[in-house]
C-alpha cells in the first residue's frame, strides 16, 4: 500500500472546527494532528460496527470479527457481550476458532 501523504480539502461546518479545534487543545496538537486523531477514532468505530453486524448476521466468527475491527479476540468478545449479542456458534466452532488462533 502507498503510504504517500495525500492533501485533502475539505468545507467543514463551524461547529465540526469547534470540536476539531476543542480536540487539539485538549491533546495538544494542532488541528491537522486533531483531525487525523477524529478519523482514525472514526475509523476504528465504523470497522467495530462492521464487525458486530457481519457477526450478527452469522457471516463471520469471532476472530474474524476481531481481525477486521483490530480488536484481540478477548476484546471483541467483550464487545459483543456489552452488545448484549447472543452467539449462535457451537463450542466446537469455538475450539476451532482457538486452534486456528494458535497456529497463526
Amino acid at each position: 500500500m502507498n503510504k504517500q501523504k495525500i492533501f485533502l480539502g475539505a468545507r467543514i461546518e463551524p461547529e465540526i472546527i469547534e470540536f476539531v479545534d476543542k480536540i487539539a487543545e485538549e491533546k495538544k496538537v494542532d488541528r491537522t494532528s486533531a483531525i487525523k486523531i477524529l478519523v482514525s477514532a472514526g475509523w476504528k468505530k465504523i470497522n467495530l460496527e462492521k464487525a458486530l453486524q457481519l457477526y450478527i448476521e452469522g457471516k463471520i466468527s469471532v476472530d474474524k470479527a476481531a481481525k477486521i475491527s483490530g480488536l484481540t479476540v478477548n476484546e471483541m468478545m467483550n464487545e459483543i457481550a456489552a452488545k448484549g449479542i447472543k452467539s449462535d456458534e457451537t463450542i466446537e466452532e469455538y475450539k476451532e476458532g482457538i486452534r486456528f488462533l494458535l497456529e497463526s
